[in-house]
């Protein structure tokens, strides 16, 4: 009885894990609607960053504040990726817009789990439009990220009108931003973590012969 009271309180605990967002908040910098301007232009703006520990991706979103114009909320569709750095792949995307979830300064939208891992180096972006209502902060004076998120500069894309492509300019280390986009995430459990949930499976199964 005790055993199997043990298995079910760590399956209880590791379900109850809650998403993290990655940046958490930011202060300062300057609003924008698109890098690039123009009526038309189309750019994806972002940021690098790597994981402490593998973690999986459930959410893509961006900003949802004007603080120009008093504005809460979205008022366009955005589609958001995440980039593996070193190959350009996209490894996952989504649209986030009005219809979608907010958490604090952000509204999300859910993706499947993807995994990041510890070794990687990415970059999210987000596609603005100079005429979609919306707006991003560039060069934040600080940043609060997640501890287990390190920021790695803001990117922005070679010339206007690109579309939804990987943004290969980097601002560098030092520039806060370009903080449109952001994701939620979840740790990938540690693999004590899982054998004691197989554990609790194999448990509660003898229990019920």
């Amino acid at each position: 009885m005790k055993t199997t009271m043990f298995a079910l309180l760590a399956v209880a605990g590791a379900s109850a894990v809650a998403n993290a967002q990655a940046v958490q908040g930011f202060t300062g910098g300057t609003q924008f609607g698109s890098y690039y301007g123009g009526l038309v232009a189309d750019d994806v703006i972002g940021w690098r960053f790597t994981v402490n520990q593998d973690v999986f991706v459930t959410g893509l979103g961006v900003w949802n504040q004007d603080t120009q114009a008093g504005l809460e909320g979205l008022t366009s569709d955005h589609q958001v990726g995440i980039w593996d750095l070193n190959t350009g792949s996209l490894l996952v995307t989504a649209v986030a817009g009005p219809s979608g979830t907010a958490v604090g300064a952000w509204t999300y939208t859910s993706v499947a789990d993807t995994l990041l891992s510890s070794s990687g180096s990415y970059v999210i972006g987000a596609l603005y439009g100079a005429d979609d209502g919306d707006r991003y902060i560039s060069s934040a004076t600080s940043v609060t990220m997640d501890p287990a998120v390190n920021f790695g500069g803001g990117v922005f894309p070679a010339a206007a009108d690109l579309g939804f492509v990987l943004p290969t300019q980097w601002s560098g280390a030092t520039s806060r931003g370009r903080f449109g986009p952001n994701f939620l995430f979840r740790p990938v459990p540690a693999p004590g973590a899982i054998a004691v949930l197989g554990l609790g499976g194999l448990v509660a199964t003898r229990r019920r012969r």
